[in-house]
C-alpha cells in the first residue's frame, strides 16, 4: 500500500519552535503595564525587569507593531530633551542605528516615541503618545517570553516622571489645588526650581525643613490657583488638612527670595493631591507567512 504524503515545509523550519505550533493565530498581543506606586523604577531611570502573567509562546518568525503607549504624571514636554521617550526592550531584537550630536547611547536600539504631554492640566490624568496601529518595530523569531526587562527615559537618559531628578530612588508628583490667595511678595515660579522649605510636611509639621529634592513642575504665574512639584517627602493629604501651609524658594537670578503662606481661612477649598508614575505600552506581535 502506497500513502501520498504532502509535506507542509513551513511547520519544518530549522529555527522555528517543534515544542508549539499555532496555525490559526497570526496575531497575539502584549501589554507591558509598569505603575511605579513603590517607585521602583520610573522615578530613576533605571532598568526594569517584569514577570508576565503567563509565558508567551512565539512559535513563528514574526514583527512587532507598538500599538498603543498610555503614560500617567509623565514630565511634559516643555523642554527639548523631554520632547520624547526611549524605550528599550531587550527581548525584542530592535536594530535601530543613531546619528546624533548629543547622547547616542539613550537612543541607540531604543523606541522613539513623541510626548504628547504638553499641557499642565494633564498632571493626574492619562496622556495618549501614540494612538496610531501597527508602528513596525522589529522582527522576532520563536522564542518562549517570560519577562520584559528594559528601561524608559528621556532622549539623554533622564527619567521622565516626577521630574528631571536622575539617581533619585523615591518622588511623588504632587499639586495643591483650590488656592485663592497666596500671600506672597509677587513673584513667579519657574519651572525645575529648588524649594528649600515646606511646612507642613511629614517630618517637620510644626517648622521648616530642609527639602533638597523638591521642585517646581511647572512655569507658575503669581496667583494661580494650583502648584505642581515633585517631592522625595512622602507627604500625605493628612499632614495638609487644617493647616497653614508655607513654601519658601531663594533667590535665583534676578528673582528674589520668595514665600507663599496659604492659610485655610483664605484658602478654603484648598487640597493637596499625590500622584505616582504610570505607563502602559501595548504591542502586536504577527507572525509571517
Amino acid at each position: 500500500m502506497i500513502y501520498n504524503i504532502k509535506m507542509n515545509n513551513d511547520n519544518f523550519q530549522m529555527y522555528q519552535n517543534s515544542g508549539y505550533k499555532n496555525p490559526i493565530n497570526k496575531k497575539k498581543t502584549l501589554v507591558l503595564d509598569i505603575d511605579d506606586s513603590n517607585n521602583t523604577y520610573l522615578v530613576s531611570g533605571s532598568e526594569f525587569t517584569i514577570d508576565l502573567f503567563e509565558p508567551l509562546i512565539i512559535d513563528k518568525q514574526s514583527e512587532v507593531y507598538l500599538d498603543n503607549f498610555l503614560t500617567f504624571n509623565c514630565n511634559l514636554s516643555s523642554g527639548n530633551d523631554q520632547s520624547a521617550f526611549c524605550l528599550k526592550i531587550k527581548e525584542f531584537n530592535m536594530n535601530g542605528n543613531v546619528a546624533s550630536n548629543k547622547d547616542e547611547q539613550s537612543i541607540f536600539n531604543s523606541i522613539i516615541i513623541p510626548n504628547e504631554n504638553n499641557n499642565i492640566h494633564n498632571y493626574f490624568s492619562s496622556v495618549i503618545h501614540k494612538g496610531k496601529k501597527f508602528n513596525y518595530l522589529c522582527d522576532i523569531n520563536p522564542i518562549t517570553i517570560s519577562r520584559l526587562t528594559g528601561k524608559i527615559t528621556d532622549l539623554t537618559g533622564n527619567p521622565m516622571f516626577h521630574g528631571n531628578t536622575a539617581g533619585t530612588s523615591q518622588r511623588y508628583t504632587y499639586a495643591i489645588t483650590g488656592i485663592e490667595n497666596w500671600g506672597a511678595n509677587g513673584r513667579y515660579l519657574l519651572k525645575n526650581e529648588l524649594v528649600t522649605s515646606i511646612i507642613p510636611d511629614a517630618t517637620a509639621a510644626n517648622g521648616p525643613s530642609a527639602l533638597n529634592k523638591t521642585y517646581i513642575l511647572t512655569h507658575t504665574r503669581n496667583g494661580a490657583s494650583t502648584i505642581y512639584f515633585s517631592s522625595d517627602k512622602n507627604i500625605t493629604e493628612t499632614n495638609f488638612l487644617n493647616k497653614e501651609i508655607i513654601i519658601i524658594l531663594p533667590a535665583k537670578g534676578d528673582l528674589t527670595t520668595l514665600t507663599i503662606t496659604l492659610t485655610t481661612a483664605l484658602n478654603p477649598s484648598m487640597q493637596l493631591v499625590k500622584g505616582n508614575g504610570r505607563f502602559t505600552a501595548e504591542f502586536s506581535i504577527v507572525s509571517r507567512e
